[in-house]
């Protein structure tokens, strides 16, 4: 078996998809499955379908084209707001899209208007998290722009949560973002169908009953793919979805901090050591082409990550047991970053258990 190698669990991972899609269904709410964590594979998408999401969702065009190509009969949404080079395809490809720009969405009435074609789109609002999301200054300074919209249907206003600014859902963002769901129905003179929201940082309160009953949709995939939010874990979800693995290439007993004129390290950072002595070292045959090294955990007690260059992911391996040998296998559990980075890698073999 070829490594480094990224194991997904379907089992597990159908489970979670199960259970809060289930849970959603019963609170009038539907599930959009988000698939990029593990860039858009055919095989996580046909899973969240049968697991019962309402439709698939991805930021990359490329993932959406992959997945139609495989046969896959969904719903799609792009969930990055697309880039004016893509418009068209995002129309002639997608059901839906998110958007923030005023610019972008004439772009599509337009390309629309060309196709006579009506399309639903999800205007994101800024809450706070200061990623995409209009302003209320904008839309009300855009609002004739938005009342001569022909093609283009304004389905629902939507909001992303701990993405860039790591900033939560509260009682106080939703309030808000249900406020701008009435200023664009009064601007628009139609009701939307969606109030959308984005990040697994929301299932906790979805699961709890906290969130407001004007919420109807979700875009989920973290929670799903591992069943937790960072080391987090919901103790009604699964965990043992994901695993990475990597072979050993040395075993060897060296000085902890290097010796010598110290400058910058391959990606232009300068390194800094503690001198603990003498310590037995390991290098694992995969680097940051392949693994974001400050988002794995070894399942063996003792192996502590030190670093990593482009190929190379070095170990302190002096506290582990057993202690491992050339050619031996580690395997460890990923965060999101992680999971991402080997699901993006070419160099990261993946198999579907």
């Amino acid at each position: 078996m070829k490594n480094p190698l990224l194991k997904i669990y379907c089992d597990p991972i159908y489970e979670n998809t199960r259970k809060i899609t289930q849970h959603a269904k019963n609170s009038g709410v539907c599930v959009w499955g988000v698939t990029k964590g593990l860039c858009g594979s055919p095989e996580l998408a046909k899973l969240f379908i049968e697991g019962g999401c309402a439709g698939l969702a991805d930021s990359r065009l490329d993932n959406i084209i992959k997945q139609k190509k495989m046969g896959i009969k969904a719903k799609y949404m792009l969930i990055r707001i697309p880039m004016p080079s893509e418009i068209s395809d995002v129309v002639e490809i997608t059901d839906s899209t998110l958007v923030s720009d005023v610019d972008t969405i004439i772009m599509i009435e337009q390309k629309c208007s060309a196709l006579n074609k009506i399309y639903d789109v999800i205007l994101m609002v800024e809450v706070g998290d200061l990623r995409e999301g209009i302003t209320e200054e904008a839309i009300y300074s855009n609002k004739e722009k938005f009342k001569n919209l022909k093609q283009v249907r304004i389905a629902g206003v939507g909001a992303n949560f701990g993405c860039f600014g790591g900033i939560l859902p509260s009682k106080e963002n939703l309030s808000h973002l249900i406020k701008f769901k009435r200023i664009v129905e009064e601007i628009t003179g139609y009701e939307l169908e969606n109030v959308s929201i984005g990040g697994t940082t929301c299932i906790q309160m979805f699961y709890d009953g906290l969130l407001p009953k004007e919420i109807n949709q979700l875009r989920i995939g973290s929670a799903m793919l591992r069943g937790s939010v960072a080391w987090k874990p919901f103790n009604w979800l699964r965990q043992d979805t994901l695993e990475f693995s990597a072979e050993w290439i040395e075993v060897a007993r060296k000085p902890s901090k290097p010796w010598g004129i110290v400058d910058l390290d391959a990606f232009g950072n300068i390194p800094k050591f503690d001198d603990n002595g003498l310590r037995l070292r390991g290098i694992l045959g995969a680097g940051r082409q392949d693994i974001y090294p400050e988002g794995i955990r070894s399942l063996t007690p003792g192996v502590k990550v030190l670093g990593a260059s482009s190929d190379h992911l070095i170990c302190d391996v002096e506290e582990v047991r057993n202690t491992p040998k050339t050619g031996d296998i580690e395997v460890f559990h990923v965060n999101y970053a992680a999971m991402m980075t080997a699901a993006t890698s070419p160099y990261v073999e993946k198999i579907y258990c």
